[in-house]
C-alpha cells in the first residue's frame, strides 16, 4: 500500500495501540493492559517518548524511546540513556520508510533532551534499517527472571 501517512508524537491516549505494537501476537489481555498502564505512567513522567504513524485517521505505525537512568559511564556523563522499543508498521504500510523515520524522530526528540547512548534489540528482518541508522551490534545480553 503506499498512501500518505503523517507522523505525530504519541500521548497518552496512544497507550493501547503502543500495546498493540509490543505485543503483536496473540497476547494476553492482561499484559496489553499492563502494559499500556504503564506507558501511560511513563509518558505522563517524560520517560517514554514515542510517536505514531496515522493514515486517514488510523495508526499504522510506531517507535518509541524509554529512557533510562543509567548513570554515568566512561564516555558518557549524562547518565540517561534510550531504549528504542515497539518499532512496528502494520503489514501493508512495510517496506515505506515509516519505522525508520518514527525512530528517527524519537532518537532526536531523545538527542534534544541530552541523550547521546541507544539501544535496542533487532530482529534480523530490522537489523539493516537500524544499521542504516548508525546502530552496531553489541555484546549479547542475558537475562534471569526469578519466580
Amino acid at each position: 500500500m503506499t498512501a500518505t501517512w503523517t507522523a505525530r508524537r504519541a500521548s497518552a491516549g496512544d497507550a493501547s495501540i503502543i500495546a498493540k505494537h509490543r505485543y503483536f501476537r496473540d497476547e494476553p489481555q492482561q499484559d496489553l493492559d499492563a502494559y499500556a498502564a504503564w506507558v501511560v505512567s511513563r509518558i505522563e513522567r517524560g520517560t517514554y517518548i514515542g510517536f505514531v504513524a496515522e493514515a486517514a485517521g488510523h495508526v499504522v505505525g510506531g517507535a518509541g524511546a524509554v529512557l533510562l537512568d543509567w548513570g554515568p559511564t566512561r564516555g558518557e556523563a549524562s547518565g540517561t540513556r534510550a531504549r528504542i522499543v515497539n518499532v512496528y508498521t502494520e503489514e501493508p504500510w512495510r517496506k515505506q520508510g515509516i519505522a525508520r523515520a518514527l525512530v528517527d524522530k524519537a532518537m532526536g526528540a531523545c538527542a534534544e533532551a541530552g541523550v547521546r547512548v541507544f539501544s535496542l534489540a533487532a530482529s534480523e528482518d530490522a537489523a539493516a534499517m537500524y544499521r542504516a541508522l548508525g546502530f552496531v551490534p553489541y555484546a549479547n545480553e542475558m537475562i534471569l527472571r526469578r519466580r
